[in-house]
């Protein structure tokens, strides 16, 4: 009976000090009342050195006096035994060993999880956690430190915490869940349930690399000027130089999606006719579900498999139902592949008409640019692009496609045709300025722009100098020499 009192007692401390605010304490406040507070202290300082020097082994035992005495001494407890854990879990190479670190680091996750509201009501604003953020860092620890990992337990734990977590999930997070969702995919490559979640985990992570990437662009550049003296090449056009934020966004995230795209391609999960055989059926039984077939056209958009004929079944299908951008989008795609260009354009233009988002109005804006081009329609594809930045005035490609129009409408002799040439080369640049997604293939194509410049060296016996304003397709530009 008294065990049970004692126990009873305990449980109603812990639920009591997960409770507190201990918002504006100092350690000394919240270990007042700990009857092992000098006991903590010194432990604490004791594997503070210990960490420091990156004694590890020597660390544990005040480290976990600490850590199981005073849950609440300190909100590095657990990220310091966390680091810690996982660096032993790496080092150690016997098996008993390696999964007593193991244990103790889970345990760090569900302890932190269990105070996390007094935890937080005295951190900072970067030591400040959320359940899903500890869930998530407690999936990718055992993705990668559990000795006998289970790929399911591991899945189940990354699709809660970034269920969670949304788009503030951490990139390195990310990859690690598209790496279990893989391996669950590859082991069993003929369930179709387990095919249709590695493609929803991979458009998640694609969606949320997406928007991340796209916030990166709100974030003020600054622009170098040209220096068309200079010795330097590379000078010769202005250079975009990314706010921090916005460079640690893009080194962050953008390795992340090109990681998450190999790994999906290679899997063969997106196989437009195994994806074809998937929603074959379902396309037939939910041809009145125009959610469902709105989903179906996204999917199959989105790994291209829109020249499939149960994609064009389902845009028809929506397209009888109600005229959405979808749907439009889908007969636009069946038109071109039967090579009607003109009709395709028609039904882009009535998807930009009836959409609401305007990021998918820039996209399909850019789709028509891109067939105007190809027509030859240099006139029109730039208005599109004008349309397509008017939507979303972050869209690099939109700029760089009307410097290819540009380049491509040069005329005139050498030097006149150089006028072009340098404002193809502007237009690089302000694709560069809103998007630092296409910083590398606009300073590609700036490149190329440059090795057309009027030579310095027929420049000098003509008068001509660099720096000057010149009007050329109704714009001015900077002349530039080579």
């Amino acid at each position: 009976m008294k065990k049970i009192l004692l126990t009873w007692s305990l449980a109603l401390m812990a639920v009591a000090a997960s409770a507190q605010d201990l918002s504006g304490t100092s350690i000394n406040d919240r270990l007042a009342n700990n009857p092992d507070s000098a006991e903590v202290l010194q432990s604490i300082s004791l594997y503070r050195e210990a960490f420091k020097s990156q004694n590890y082994v020597e660390a544990i035992e005040p480290w976990e006096f600490a850590f199981t005495k005073a849950p609440l001494a300190q909100s590095r407890l657990y990220t310091d035994g966390a680091w810690m854990f996982e660096t032993l879990i790496s080092k150690e190479t016997d098996a008993a060993k390696k999964q007593e670190y193991f244990n103790k680091l889970m345990n760090i996750y569900d302890q932190r999880q269990k105070y996390l509201d007094a935890l937080n009501s005295f951190a900072t604003p970067k030591t400040t956690s959320t359940k899903g953020n500890i869930i998530c860092r407690k999936a990718y620890d055992y993705f990668n430190f559990c000795p006998q990992m289970d790929n399911e337990t591991a899945y189940k734990m990354f699709k809660e915490g970034i269920d969670d977590m949304g788009p503030n999930t951490e990139a390195f997070v990310l990859y690690a869940f598209m790496q279990c969702s893989y391996n669950r995919f590859m082991a069993n490559k003929d369930n179709i349930d387990i095919r249709q979640d590695f493609i929803q985990d991979y458009m998640q992570t694609n969606d949320i690399c997406d928007r991340l990437l796209d916030q990166a662009k709100e974030y003020p550049s600054e622009t170098i000027p040209a220096d068309p003296e200079s010795e330097d090449s590379t000078k010769w056009v202005e250079q975009v130089v990314l706010a921090p934020e916005a460079q640690k966004i893009v080194n962050n995230y953008q390795p992340t999606q090109n990681q998450a795209n190999e790994l999906f391609v290679s899997s063969g999960a997106a196989d437009c006719d195994a994806l074809e055989k998937i929603y074959g059926a379902q396309v037939e039984a939910n041809k009145t579900n125009l959610a469902y077939l709105n989903s179906v056209l996204a999917i199959l958009n989105n790994f291209e498999c829109d020249k499939s004929n149960i994609y064009y079944v389902a845009a028809d299908y929506a397209y009888q139902i109600n005229k959405t951008p979808q749907a439009a989008i889908g007969k636009a795609s069946k038109l071109l592949k039967d090579g009607d260009i003109n009709g395709a354009i028609q039904y882009f233009d009535e998807a930009i008409g009836l959409e609401s988002d305007n990021a998918k109005k820039a996209k399909y804006s850019y789709i028509v640019a891109a067939l105007m081009y190809k027509k030859g329609n240099l006139a029109q594809c730039r208005a599109y692009c004008r349309k397509s930045l008017q939507y979303n005035p972050s869209n690099g490609g939109a700029y760089l496609l009307q410097a290819s129009c540009i380049a491509r409408s040069a005329s005139g002799d050498h030097l006149q045709k150089s006028y072009y040439y340098c404002l193809a080369a502007d237009y690089c640049n302000k694709a560069k300025a809103v998007d630092p997604a296409s910083a590398a293939k606009a300073n590609r194509a700036a490149a190329g722009y440059a090795a057309h410049f009027y030579p310095k060296s027929e420049a000098f016996f003509a008068g001509i100098k660099a720096g000057q304003v010149v009007s050329v397709a109704g714009e001015t530009t900077t002349l530039r020499l080579r």
